[in-house]
């Protein structure tokens, strides 16, 4: 069969993709529910309180926080622990840039580490050369739904006595050694944005097992004011926005609250998040396994200690195990138009290293330099133009499968079948990519 980038008929028509979140009879009677309560805010409303619980049992943690976006709930985990001006968290070079505007929103900067080719997650063998005084946390990132290596992160974390921070914004349910993400270090942020497999449309939950840092972040995520608890004598669900004490500001925070339209669509959708996990995890191996068939194509990687949920499906491309005479951008480009034209959903997801934007490459900060301008300034700059040899090759040489619309977790089996058919059908005649290539 002719490939459809070179005049061919395409496999399957593009059309046939779920649409991500799905919306269901229950989850519009639970926003309808919210609008004829006529409560719609507060930091203990009704459905902000259900869904937080609901959201900890699930995850195995004592305590939630709905915030407003996964951005936010990273941010009042860092918050929560102190951690400001002049201090330094480690991230890894490959992530979406709210890993590190977390950090910098509480006047803290970010130090990159190059991530493992495996997984794209943080190398902990690069941890402890970007250590330094002003180290205050590290922050792995469970990058596409498969969590980083927290056994070997926590043991660096404990020996220079750092915070342990999860960014767990796409692994809802994911497990490491037969636990969910989430718990193993001080707190963690997940995100409710529209394409992650938990969604709300927009939000936020913030993770912890200690009530201190669930009191801290609570004030950061409103006003830091002092707050009081909702499990008090004077709690009333009816009135959740009438207090009984003056509120006053003990710091700075801001206004990251979720709300109650959110906190219940994302509640009703919670309760089928173990089943299209199943799913997604079953549609996500099925599909590695025939990808695997293929020279040079290589599918996620998942180590036997981990359960990934498949966020995001990374596959790498090796021109010379597949024999196709074309530099590993040249290959990644005119495979991704080989199969978008052959019907499938096919992104980059990020196409930079974090330390390569601007914000961090010219120390932009907020403009005038800070936070930047309260740490070792040169020391950071030789930090964000380190080269990051495994973050490039991984955004040169790989792409996604499905995009933020059509994730993996909305399709069927039949629909993932036919990527692979989509595969077979590029890979069977790879040698014209070349063709594509120079277009």
């Amino acid at each position: 069969m002719t490939l459809a980038a070179l005049g061919g008929a395409p496999l399957f028509d593009n059309d046939r993709h779920g649409k991500w979140p799905q919306v269901t009879d229950a989850d519009k009677r639970a926003v309808m529910d919210v609008l004829d309560r006529a409560i719609l805010s507060g930091s203990d409303a009704p459905a902000a309180r259900a869904f937080q619980d609901d959201f900890a049992r699930l995850h195995g943690a004592k305590f939630a926080l709905l915030t407003h976006s996964g951005t936010s709930a990273l941010q009042v985990a860092v918050g929560a622990l102190g951690i400001g001006e002049g201090d330094e968290v480690i991230v890894p070079a490959y992530s979406f840039v709210a890993t590190a505007i977390a950090v910098m929103q509480q006047g803290a900067v970010p130090v990159f580490v190059d991530v493992l080719p495996e997984t794209g997650n943080m190398d902990p063998s690069k941890i402890e050369a970007a250590i330094s005084p002003r180290t205050k946390a590290i922050m792995p990132v469970h990058v596409h739904g498969c969590p980083a290596d927290l056994g070997a992160i926590g043991a660096i974390a404990k020996k220079h006595g750092l915070f342990l921070i999860e960014d767990a914004a796409q692994a809802h349910l994911a497990t490491y050694e037969g636990k969910p993400v989430g718990t193993f270090g001080t707190g963690a942020g997940f995100s409710l944005q529209s394409s992650k497999n938990l969604s709300a449309g927009e939000g936020g939950l913030y993770v912890t097992n200690d009530e201190a840092l669930l009191e801290r972040a609570n004030q950061v995520r409103n006003f830091s004011q002092n707050l009081v608890r909702a499990d008090s004598a004077h709690y009333d669900a009816r009135r959740n926005l009438d207090g009984h004490k003056a509120l006053v500001s003990l710091g700075i925070g801001s206004m990251y609250r979720g709300n109650e339209m959110m906190a219940a669509f994302g509640r009703s959708q919670l309760a089928r998040l173990p089943e299209l996990t199943k799913k997604a995890q079953d549609n996500g191996h099925r599909l590695a396994k025939a990808l695997r068939e293929l020279p040079g194509v290589l599918p996620p990687s998942i180590p036997s200690d981990r359960t990934t949920v498949f966020h995001k499906y990374r596959v790498w491309l090796d021109g010379a195990a597949a024999g196709v005479d074309l530099s590993p951008t040249q290959l990644r480009d005119a495979t991704i138009k080989a199969l978008r034209a052959e019907g499938c959903e096919v992104v980059m997801w990020q196409g930079e290293a974090l330390p390569s934007h601007p914000l961090f490459s010219e120390l932009k900060g907020f403009g005038k330099g800070f936070p930047f301008t309260s740490s070792d300034v040169e020391r950071l700059r030789a930090n964000y133009h380190a080269s990051y040899p495994v973050t490039r090759r991984l955004i040169d040489s790989s792409l996604v499968l499905f995009s933020q619309t059509c994730p993996l977790i909305g399709q069927s089996a039949e629909t993932v079948d036919l990527y692979a058919d989509a595969f077979r059908k590029v890979w069977g005649d790879r040698k014209r990519l070349v063709e594509i290539a120079k277009g």
